[in-house]
């Protein structure tokens, strides 16, 4: 089964065509030119996002089109950048005020990351993004405890929703994650991961309460897995895609292993990773496909090449390897080394960011050279993209959307 590639990185898409505001005549000779702009517009709402950027330097006319506000609404947005914070945290959210890094040479799209749109007088926590929406827990700042709402919203076009309570209590919440997929549907999913409170010491997953924005109510469904379902102790990577929400965790035959369940709460899977990695590798939507990022290892703690795999079906529940590389490549000749489960480049910190959702890049940082890093596994190169001045892990990636949707209303 072939892989599909991308040769550009995000940085360097288009980057040779400045933005104007005019329009010029588009290339003749082509089968395009007796094409309506209305029509032109469909065409590009079908290609991939990675491809629309370099339509831009097709001509003036074909970029004043992409780029006009009530086309943006149609057609598929690349990766833009990535949210964080200016403390670390604890548990996987970003806290007030939510910063945002874009690509060297590329400009912040015009949103509001830090959610001002919404009432006064609370405080916003972003707890997940998920192709351009965010899950945010808003907090009303006069109460007091820590009594929060859950609200969706869509920082592109300002426009919001306030979910019911789940009638879960926070302490029973060991993650809660969103789903939304604009090329399935219009609505969007919320996963409220419900832990066991017998068994305090470990964080087993005993059931999902899962919102519909669709209903616009809760339904809870007790666990369904073969498997013991932990959940991992630091934060949550999840991965929705195809429908179903996809995250890590420790099973209690397998370890570690992907679990699986869809919006509906009536397809539940586990299958493991691919031997031979890290505890904690990383799982990322990229291509249409579940890809998972490792490294492999030896007994004696010493790592030598990254591996990136792709889910080849549910079914046989096989990965195979997309990309393998030796680990000086990333960090310049200094050896990655694990002690006790805990990774550490002499002296250093290095986590996982991302893999772009349209192209073969991969994005971490490496805390000893305070750096934010992109590894191109096509051209196995490795850029720096900021210094880690403010932000610290985690890092949400974020891509806008234009469209407006019903589930949204306010």
């Amino acid at each position: 089964m072939s892989i599909p590639t991308d040769r550009s990185p995000p940085w360097e898409e288009g980057r040779t065509s400045p933005r104007v505001r005019s329009s010029s005549t588009p290339p003749s000779g082509t089968a395009a030119e007796g094409l309506t702009d209305d029509l032109l517009v469909e065409v590009l709402s079908r290609v991939p996002a990675r491809s629309l950027c370099r339509f831009k330097c097709v001509s003036n006319h074909w970029l004043s089109l992409i780029d006009h506000p009530d086309h943006r609404k149609k057609l598929p947005q690349a990766l833009a950048g990535f949210l964080h914070s200016s403390t670390y945290a604890f548990e996987w959210r970003l806290e007030a005020p939510i910063h945002f890094t874009s690509f060297p040479g590329r400009r912040c799209p015009p949103v509001d990351t830090s959610c001002t749109f919404l009432p006064n007088n609370r405080r916003v926590d972003l707890l997940d993004c998920c192709n351009g929406l965010f899950l945010c827990r808003w907090y009303d700042i006069s109460s007091e405890g820590d009594r929060f709402s859950y609200v969706v919203c869509n920082p592109a076009t300002t426009k919001w929703t306030v979910l019911p309570g789940s009638g879960k209590a926070t302490k029973e919440v060991g993650a809660v994650c969103l789903g939304f997929d604009p090329a399935l549907s219009s609505h969007f999913h919320v996963f409220e991961l419900v832990m066991d409170q017998v068994v305090y010491w470990e964080r087993v997953v005993v059931g999902v309460a899962v919102y519909s924005s669709e209903t616009r109510r809760w339904a809870y469904k007790e666990k369904r897995w073969n498997a013991r379902i932990n959940l991992l102790k630091d934060e949550l990577a999840s991965v929705f895609l195809n429908g179903y929400l996809h995250f890590q965790a420790d099973c209690f035959e397998v370890s570690p292993c992907i679990a699986v369940l869809d919006t509906e709460g009536e397809t539940w899977m586990d299958f493991a990773v691919p031997d031979g990695g890290v505890i904690d590798g990383f799982i990322q939507r990229s291509q249409g496909r579940l890809n998972y990022a490792n490294f492999q290892w030896y007994e004696d703690g010493d790592v030598t090449r990254l591996l990136v795999y792709v889910l080849d079906n549910y079914e046989s529940k096989e990965w195979i390897l997309k990309h393998s590389v030796e680990t000086s490549c990333l960090f310049g000749g200094i050896k990655y080394c694990l002690v006790r489960g805990i990774d550490y480049i002499v002296g250093g910190g290095f986590d996982w960011i991302a893999i772009d959702p349209e192209c073969n890049l991969l994005f971490f940082t490496v805390a000893w050279e305070n750096k934010f890093m992109c590894y191109s596994m096509d051209r196995q190169q490795v850029k720096m993209i900021s210094k880690l001045v403010d932000g610290k892990p985690p890092y949400i990636p974020y891509v806008p959307l234009y469209a407006e949707l019903q589930s949204l209303p306010n």
